[in-house]
């Protein structure tokens, strides 16, 4: 199942009793649970929607939670998450779940999102057996071009077939235009930021001409964003901190920034434990070039460390009472500054 298959069965209400979403695309993992919390009325959330920072040795307990039958009826969901993966799941939770998933109660759905599940471990394979799985994988430029439109449809905008292929090829990652180069996906994320841009520059208009795609910047943000990524797996914190102010005066989401960090840290490791590299890339603005830059300047526990901390700003920046540029700000210094050189009990 992909991602608009299972937001189509949610608004259906035709809901299986769990489902693991699995894949490296954080923004399709955003898409889905922002269904979910759009699907509860905001009035049944405090007590149908509970959001669990997964912590080993405690899954009975929020399984114990999903047994018991919502207030005034509804549906509950509980979304689980962990910057780990469920690497560290604890046999007592695999027990715990496996008898979950036994005799699930009707009123229950939970869900399970893992961005590169460890598939050795029992927790990992016990999810993939039992639960749906919804794969969250780059969606290929087709699959994304019906999603810009859809996307465009809700706002009031019309965009022929072939002008939202086009749109949607300028997000393609992985690769580049020469011969040989294959793209591994569009980045969402990017796109669904340069079409919001996009919607406010032609207000007024109820359909895109081809004309309208030169209002688009992503180019430009994709080289000062690389700029910043460089200086910061550089761990050049004064110069990175320069780009980062840089690009959030120039209205580029704290989304995006936020999601080009982790994503460059998550290539950085993805290096290291490859021998052979990526050899053949031209842009020395890509993160996949940027990335082999990161394994010689962070050892791999600060590499996972910069990831955990990426995950601590994600949240914060949700909280939506906290600046999120100066979280961005925080946690470009606390990842390029070495572990000893940060004082203590430092919180922002």
């Amino acid at each position: 199942m992909g991602p608009a298959e299972f937001i189509t069965a949610l608004r259906k209400g035709n809901l299986d009793a769990a489902y693991f979403f699995r894949g490296p695309d954080r923004f399709l993992h955003q898409e889905c649970r922002e269904a979910v919390r759009a699907s509860v009325p905001e009035e049944s959330r405090s007590w149908c929607l509970t959001e669990v920072e997964y912590e080993p040795g405690l899954l009975e307990r929020e399984l114990q939670a999903a047994r018991q039958m919502p207030m005034l009826g509804g549906r509950s969901f509980f979304l689980f998450s962990d910057s780990d993966d469920f690497k560290h799941a604890k046999d007592e939770d695999t027990e715990a779940l496996r008898l979950y998933l036994e005799g699930p109660p009707p009123f229950s759905t939970l869900v399970f999102s893992a961005a590169e599940p460890d598939r050795r471990r029992r927790f990992t394979q016990l999810l993939e057996k039992k639960m749906t799985i919804v794969d969250m994988r780059p969606l290929s430029g087709r699959q994304a071009a019906a999603w810009a439109r859809e996307f465009l449809h809700r706002a009031g905008v019309e965009v022929d077939a072939e002008l939202a292929e086009e749109i949607a090829g300028k997000f393609e990652t992985g690769g580049g235009s020469g011969r040989g180069q294959s793209s591994e996906g569009v980045n969402l994320l990017w796109m669904r930021t340069e079409l919001e841009k996009l919607l406010t520059a032609v207000e007024g208009k109820h359909r895109l001409e081809p004309s309208d795609l030169a209002l688009m910047a992503s180019f430009r943000e994709e080289h000062e964003i690389g700029k910043m990524l460089r200086a910061i797996a550089e761990r050049q914190c004064a110069k990175a901190l320069e780009f980062l102010r840089q690009l959030v005066a120039g209205k580029v989401a704290e989304t995006l920034l936020l999601w080009a960090i982790g994503d460059l840290f998550r290539q950085a490791l993805k290096t290291a434990g490859s021998a052979g590299g990526w050899g053949g890339r031209s842009n020395p603005f890509s993160t996949w070039e940027i990335a082999p830059l990161a394994c010689r300047r962070y050892t791999r526990e600060e590499l996972m460390r910069a990831l955990t901390l990426v995950h601590e700003a994600d949240l914060g920046i949700k909280s939506s009472w906290k600046d999120s540029g100066l979280l961005l700000e925080f946690l470009v210094w606390r990842i390029t500054m070495a572990p000893d050189e940060i004082p203590e009990q430092v919180s922002f």
